[in-house]
């Protein structure tokens, strides 16, 4: 990989510092606010080292040239899954601010699940899991763009299985039980599309900017572009069969999901519009598969459609939203770190145990 502009560093660390005084004046201003806003932003940047972990357990099961340039990128992604997990803490500080079950009447039925110490509990679980399944995908006994051993290929399956679980059972804790009487068997799948996409258009934008110019690349490259607009058109198709199944169905218990975001539809058209109609239509052009600039925008425009989806399913849920400046100083303060932290790695080569030895005998 070739080292990062030499202007990344110091840009980031200022759009940082420009997001942390607007979440200072937020929290002082409106606690409340600040709290919601901090969701998105944690929701939209654990896509990065979850779409990580999955993509290395995956390429265990199934191969694939792509991974010699992509290791990387995935690598530094998965690095990043201590600071992107434990960012959750600012926004679940004060759970009355942002679930209602908090202060539920008491004949909500699922109020056995839904309470302050389940909830924490499985947090930290999930923290815990996480790191575990990302120390295994960055640590494993797996050469440079290999996939590991046949015979612990096993090991990789559980972890992808344990993953999935996880990741579903935390977008029911955090997104679906914003609305605690409502309850979506596909939502899961949905927010996982969404995380795997992010973390996905994040890897594609850094491969394409800092990936050596070969042959060999550039056909990489198209592959990671197949994967991206296969998880693309996956993810906006469970997204639409919800929304048919619901409007089908018609039942007061369901529709109220979609009547609190009626009013946020600019939000939602940005995030069809850039996380699903732009990628699909741009990358069915074969072509734009091997285009470093066109990849480039796409996977750019792509972040930007996911950002706005967050805000759609999170912040209609609450009467008094936090104002658009604080929800994009939210995201700027949490990705600062995050981006500075994968750059850093990203430029420091392997960090698999069993490859550290021949990367600085080939470096010095």
């Amino acid at each position: 990989m070739r080292r990062t502009p030499h202007w990344f560093a110091p840009a980031t660390a200022a759009l940082g510092g420009l997001g942390i005084v607007g979440c200072v004046i937020g929290a002082i201003v409106d606690p409340a606010a600040f709290y919601r806003a901090w969701l998105c932003s944690y929701l939209f940047w654990l896509g990065l080292p979850l779409c990580g972990v999955t993509l290395v357990l995956v390429h265990d099961l199934t191969g694939g040239e792509w991974m010699e340039t992509a290791r990387p990128a995935l690598d530094a992604a998965i690095a990043t899954m201590p600071l992107a997990t434990l960012a959750g803490i600012p926004a679940f500080i004060e759970l009355g601010s942002l679930y209602g079950w908090t202060h539920a009447k008491p004949q909500l039925a699922n109020v056995f699940y839904l309470n302050p110490a389940g909830f924490y509990l499985r947090y930290t679980i999930y923290v815990v899991l996480w790191n575990a399944l990302a120390a295994f995908a960055l640590l494993g006994p797996r050469d440079a763009g290999e996939p590991i051993a046949p015979a612990l290929s096993w090991l990789s399956g559980v972890a992808l299985i344990l993953l999935a679980f996880s990741a579903s059972f935390a977008s029911i804790d955090w997104m679906l039980s914003l609305l605690p009487t409502f309850w979506s068997s596909i939502f899961p799948m949905t927010a996982g599309a969404g995380w795997f996409n992010t973390g996905m258009a994040i890897v594609v934008l850094t491969v394409v900017i800092a990936a050596p110019v070969t042959p060999r690349q550039r056909s990489h490259i198209a592959d990671l572009a197949q994967i991206l607009l296969a998880t693309t058109i996956f993810w906006f198709y469970v997204e639409f069969m919800q929304f048919l199944i619901i409007w089908e169905g018609d039942l007061k218990s369901e529709i109220e999901w979609y009547l609190h975001r009626s009013e946020w539809l600019p939000a939602l058209y940005v995030a069809i519009a850039l996380g699903f109609f732009v990628p699909f239509l741009v990358l069915l052009w074969h072509p734009a598969k091997r285009s470093r600039v066109v990849l480039a925008i796409v996977s750019f425009l792509m972040l930007m459609g996911h950002a706005a989806g967050k805000w759609w399913l999170v912040l209609p849920m609450f009467d008094n939203p936090p104002p658009f400046w604080l929800d994009i100083a939210a995201v700027v303060v949490l990705g600062a770190p995050m981006l500075l932290l994968f750059s850093i790695v990203l430029r420091s080569g392997p960090i698999r145990l069993h490859e550290t030895a021949m990367w600085t005998a080939r470096h010095g």
